[in-house]
């Protein structure tokens, strides 16, 4: 068994002998250090600790006035901003917090507030209607926040519509609910994740140590507010350590030079998309930004190590990939400079322990691969109200992550795939993550994204989603014969459909379900007829083998029904009808009628000479 755990970190409290809460961290800061800066956005003055600490005693007033405190479950719906920021911190000092996305759709929102037993919402002028009257249905009573334009970043008035009496202050103790999230719904329902006070604060000051964090630090707060990784990593972990955040309304990609060199931030977090933007917006400038980084953070999915070198080389400091979830925090990370980083790695464990489990209930030595699991005090107790998510979340005390790697000797960890986005593909397993990887190693490709697609006889075929770069020539058949360069055949995906954008969440996962749905819908192209005698025996061929008629040259085998078995037979038929040689190999590797009648002329100049057409819905018409 192969279990890693992270190092002693005791010392991450620096001294602190009891547990606190975030009230009592800011409280802390205020006292010692009143004028230091807290938190900073565009075109506003900075807020300072006192002040902050002065805002949230106001806000906790204002609740209380309108008959909510502890124990009360208020949801925040605001775009993001200072104000989101300092209305998270102020109603985690008093009462319990459900961040919001304020552009959900109304049902996502009903679910939610149902879910997570919404008690009241803090909404502003910017919130949509729809948002406004599902809570109204619902008996949501609004809290109406009225941003102090002129007034230190962050500050606001309240008004509440609340009918309820007023009720007394009693600040959360450690064992509260200071937040409930939910898990991001990219394969299934959202499922709420509670998280204590004490759990809050035992990650806040625990990263002061990992970070190397002092005062003098300051993040760049570019992800929206109301996830979990803006919360603690963006927002609480520079708190912490009497540091500040700057907060935007939104990210912008040609405004991030600016930042960087105006708010002086010494860190930013956010996704490989966004990463790819901002290399993006600084090449349109001609010049690196001004800067006075120490780090950047890489996180929500694996970072491809061309994309990790392009931004280090460009900003000049370590790009720190992380691994972490909702309901565990950051689970393993790269080291800080000295330490040494692996490539392929999203590092070592940094709380807790790390093991790997087999599929038989096992766990593995170093080197198998298996479901990662992980136990710790980072760890949360358990979804809300879901008593068979708990069952099917938890091993016994260990979480199960639900992604799949393995451990090195020297505990670094590696991610190969997740388990629900594992393709079956006729019993030969195919994770997404890895056939995404190839296919954004290949320069035209910007964005991959690949699903399994239902299938007849294979259960699952593997199709994917990319978003080609500006300008480029290559063609969707090159993209797959780059695939067979470096995946077996069975994990090549049968189709690469080029898209617009990828759906994702706010944290720039790929929504697989809405590729899916996007993916199957037109999935048969337009009909070409055959261009000669050889392609119309194959349509016929290819007709009688999977029970389908009217076939063009740009129907595809696989798509159709087929799978190896039958493909085997129907290369049988064509090298007896033809008199050639050709594989199997080459009925994978050109699949519809008129790649594979090239195929049988014995070579493959003409392959691309004939391109077929994809369509897709709210797409740009494609040639591959």
């Amino acid at each position: 068994m192969a279990t890693i755990a992270a190092a002693d970190l005791s010392k991450a409290t620096s001294g602190r002998t009891s547990i606190g809460t975030v009230a009592s961290l800011i409280a802390e800061h205020a006292r010692a250090t009143p004028k230091a800066t807290a938190i900073l956005a565009p075109d506003r003055a900075s807020l300072t600790y006192g002040s902050l600490a002065r805002h949230i005693d106001d806000v906790a007033h204002a609740l209380a006035r309108a008959g909510f405190a502890r124990g009360s479950r208020i949801a925040i719906a605001l775009p993001s901003g200072p104000e989101y920021a300092t209305a998270l911190l102020a109603v985690v000092s008093c009462a319990t917090c459900v961040p919001l996305d304020p552009q959900c759709d109304a049902e996502t929102f009903r679910f939610l507030c149902q879910r997570l037993h919404v008690d009241a919402m803090i909404v502003d002028a910017h919130t949509s209607p729809a948002i406004r009257s599902t809570a109204h249905e619902l008996g949501v009573p609004l809290v109406m926040l009225v941003a102090t334009p002129d007034g230190p970043a962050g500050t606001f008035e309240l008004h509440c519509e609340s009918t309820r009496l007023p009720v007394p202050i009693a600040r959360p103790d450690a064992d509260d609910i200071a937040l409930v999230l939910h898990t991001s719904g990219t394969t299934g329902k959202p499922k709420a994740v509670p998280l204590t006070q004490r759990r809050l604060y035992e990650t806040m000051v625990h990263r002061i140590e990992v970070f190397a964090m002092t005062p003098r630090d300051r993040a760049l707060c570019i992800r929206p507010l109301f996830t979990s990784a803006a919360i603690n990593r963006n927002l609480l972990q520079p708190l912490a350590a009497g540091g500040s955040a700057v907060c935007v309304a939104r990210f912008d990609a040609d405004l991030m030079p600016d930042w960087l060199a105006q708010f002086e931030p010494t860190f930013y977090s956010a996704g490989p998309a966004t990463h790819r933007a901002v290399l993006e917006a600084i090449a349109r400038r001609g010049r690196a930004p001004d800067h006075v980084l120490r780090f950047v953070v890489s996180s929500s999915m694996a970072i491809s190590a061309e994309l990790q070198q392009q931004l280090e080389a460009t900003l000049g400091v370590p790009v720190i990939q992380t691994y972490a979830m909702t309901e565990c925090g950051t689970i393993a990370q790269d080291p800080l400079p000295p330490g040494i980083r692996r490539k392929g790695s999203v590092g070592k464990p940094t709380q807790g322990e790390i093991a790997i489990l087999g599929e038989q209930g096992e766990f593995l030595p170093f080197g198998g691969t298996g479901e990662i699991v992980v136990r710790g005090f980072h760890v949360f107790s358990g979804y809300e109200d879901d008593a068979q998510a708990n069952r099917d979340a938890f091993f016994g005390d260990w979480f199960r992550t639900g992604d799949v790697g393995y451990l090195d000797p020297d505990g670094y960890l590696y991610l190969t795939g997740r388990l629900k986005e594992i393709i079956n593909r006729g019993g030969f397993k195919v994770p997404s993550a890895e056939v995404d990887a190839v296919l954004t190693r290949h320069p035209a490709v910007a964005e991959a994204a690949t699903v399994g697609i239902a299938h007849p006889t294979l259960g699952e075929d593997v199709v994917s989603a990319v978003v080609l770069r500006d300008g480029t020539t290559t063609t969707l058949l090159q993209l797959r014969d780059f695939a067979f360069e470096s995946l077996a055949a069975y994990k090549v995906p049968t189709r690469i459909v080029a898209v617009d954008a990828i759906p994702r969440s706010p944290l720039g996962k790929a929504r697989r379900r809405e590729v899916a749905q996007m993916l199957s819908t037109g999935a048969r192209p337009a009909y070409e007829a055959p261009r000669d005698g050889r392609e119309e025996t194959l349509a016929k061929l290819f007709g009688e083998m999977l029970g389908a008629e009217g076939l063009g040259r740009a129907d595809n085998f696989f798509t159709l029904g087929g799978d190896s078995l039958r493909g085997a037979q129907l290369v049988a038929r064509v090298n007896r009808l033809f008199g050639c040689s050709v594989g199997v190999a080459s009925l994978f590797r050109r699949p519809t009628i008129g790649e594979f009648a090239s195929e049988i002329e014995g070579g493959h100049a003409n392959a691309y000479a004939s391109p077929s057409i994809v369509a897709l819905p709210r797409g740009r018409r494609v040639r591959k």
